[in-house]
């Protein structure tokens, strides 16, 4: 199987009021989670958002995951993001395929 990548925005940090505008979000905590099967692997962290001017501000009612997700992949550069993603498979692909493990001592077995 190939590896699902899902993000997940949550909570998104607002200024209450700014310069006139409301709900005015300056922080987004971000998770890249990816899947594949079973196996599961993910990535976080909080980016921060460019003040909008009022021209160019979108309600935040009106936001959409993908609004949101643009303003973090652009944050992030795609090279950052492409870089997250070949980590997460790496992760996943050694929970698939294991080189390591704790065991116990032989003698406790008994």
């Amino acid at each position: 199987m190939a590896v699902t990548y899902t993000w997940v925005f949550d909570p998104l940090d607002v200024k209450l009021s700014d310069d006139g505008l409301t709900n005015v979000v300056y922080n987004v905590n971000w998770r890249l989670i990816g899947t594949d099967g079973v196996y599961s692997d993910d990535v976080y962290g909080v980016v921060g958002v460019p003040a909008p001017s009022s021209d160019a501000f979108t309600p935040y009612d009106q936001l959409t995951q993908e609004i949101v997700q643009g303003w973090v992949v652009d944050a992030l550069g795609t090279e950052q993001v492409a870089s997250y993603e070949t980590s997460i498979a790496a992760q996943i692909a050694l929970q698939q395929n294991p080189v390591d493990a704790s065991l116990p001592p032989p003698w406790s077995q008994n």
